[in-house]
C-alpha cells in the first residue's frame, strides 16, 4: 500500500481523489463522504469557464455573495418610503412638469379660499349673489394639477378648473354654467402679476388674466373672461361676449374674500410653506412623526393620499432653491 501511495503521489490528480484511494472500504455501493467529494470535484472541473470581456471594467466585478438584498427587480425596494420617492422624483419628467405648472400658477393662488360676490346686473329683481370657493385639485389628474372653483348660486359659473399648459405656454380655464354647458378658455396675462403696497402698508397681489373661449359651438356665442385681481381680498370676474370683431362686457362679478386670506402675496412663507403647492400653509398635517403645512383642503387630500412622494418633491425643490 505504501508503494502504491508513492506511485499515486507522482500522478497529477486532485488531493481529494487521492483520499478516495487510500481510505478503506470497498465493494457494493460506495456512498462515503470521500466518494461524494470526489464526484463534486470532477463536476467542478467539467464546468465550462466564461472568458472575461476584453472591454470589461474591473471595477464592475461584484461578488454576488455581497450583493445588496432586493425584492423583485426594484432597486429601491429596501429603501424607506421617503427615500424611494426621492429617487423616483429626482429623474421623473412628470414631477418636473408639475413643478413648472405650480410655478406658473403661483401668482393665482391668491384666489384660494372662500369668497362672496355680487353681479353688477340684476338677475330678476336682485343682484345675484355668488359664493365661489377655490381649492387645489391634485387628485383628478396628478400630472396636471389645477385650481378648481365651485359656486352653487352663480348665474354664470357653477364649476371651473384653472390650470397651466406647459407645452402651449397658456392658461386653460374650463367652466360649467347652470345649464351644464361646458366652455373652454385659453389665454395669458394682459397685465402681469405685481405686488403693490396698499393703504394698509401691506403688499397686495394684482394682475389681469385674459382668457378667450376656444372652439365655441356657436361663433356668435363666444365668451371672454378676465380675472382681475385688485388686491389680496378682492377680485373681479369680467364677462364679455363677442359682438362682431370684438368683445363687449355684459357683466362683472365683484368678489370679496370671506374670512382671512389664506394665500398672502408674500411668497416667502418659511416653515409654513405648503408642501404641495408652495403657497401659505394654513392646515398642519403629519407623516412619520414629522409635521408639514398645506394651504387648503385640496392639498390636504393629496398629501394624505401619497405623503412620501409629495414630501420628496418638496424637499427636492427646496434643495434646488438653495
Amino acid at each position: 500500500m505504501r508503494q502504491a501511495l508513492r506511485c499515486d503521489l507522482r500522478w497529477p490528480i486532485q488531493p481529494v481523489l487521492l483520499l478516495s484511494l487510500t481510505l478503506p472500504g470497498c465493494g457494493g455501493n460506495d456512498n462515503s463522504p470521500a466518494t461524494r467529494a470526489a464526484d463534486a470535484a470532477e463536476s467542478v472541473e467539467e464546468t465550462p469557464q466564461v472568458a472575461p470581456r476584453e472591454d470589461a471594467d474591473p471595477m464592475e466585478a461584484v461578488d454576488p455573495a455581497f450583493a445588496p438584498i432586493r425584492l423583485g427587480d426594484d432597486p429601491g425596494a429596501n429603501l424607506p418610503d421617503s427615500e424611494q420617492a426621492s429617487e423616483q422624483s429626482g429623474d421623473d419628467p412628470e414631477a418636473e412638469d408639475r413643478r413648472s405648472i405650480l410655478a406658473a400658477m403661483m401668482p393665482l393662488q391668491i384666489m384660494l379660499g372662500e369668497w362672496r360676490g355680487t353681479t353688477r346686473n340684476q338677475i330678476g329683481d336682485f343682484n345675484a349673489v355668488d359664493q365661489p370657493r377655490w381649492v387645489w385639485d391634485f387628485q383628478t389628474d396628478r400630472d396636471q394639477p389645477a385650481m378648481v372653483m365651485t359656486s352653487e348660486g352663480s348665474p354664470y359659473i357653477r364649476e371651473a378648473r384653472l390650470t397651466y399648459l406647459t407645452d402651449e405656454d397658456l392658461y386653460r380655464l374650463t367652466l360649467t354654467d347652470p345649464d351644464d354647458k361646458t366652455r373652454t378658455f385659453l389665454g395669458t396675462f394682459s397685465q402681469g402679476p405685481e405686488d403693490v403696497q396698499g393703504d394698509d402698508k401691506k403688499l397686495h397681489r394684482t394682475y389681469k388674466l385674459e382668457l378667450t373661449e376656444s372652439d365655441p359651438e356657436d361663433e356668435k356665442d363666444q365668451w371672454q373672461i378676465v380675472l382681475n385681481q385688485q388686491e389680496n381680498n378682492r377680485y373681479l370676474v369680467e364677462l364679455y361676449e363677442r359682438r362682431g370683431s370684438s368683445f363687449r362686457r355684459f357683466d362683472t362679478v365683484s368678489t370679496q374674500r370671506q374670512g382671512t386670506s389664506i394665500a398672502a402675496s408674500d411668497e416667502d412663507y418659511g416653515t409654513r410653506t405648503c408642501v404641495i403647492s408652495g403657497g401659505l400653509g394654513t392646515i398642519q398635517v403629519s407623516y412619520q412623526g414629522k409635521s408639514y403645512w398645506v394651504c387648503c383642503t385640496g392639498c390636504k387630500a393629496a398629501f394624505e393620499e401619497d405623503p412620501a412622494t409629495w414630501i420628496a418633491e418638496f424637499e427636492a425643490k427646496q434643495a434646488d432653491a438653495e
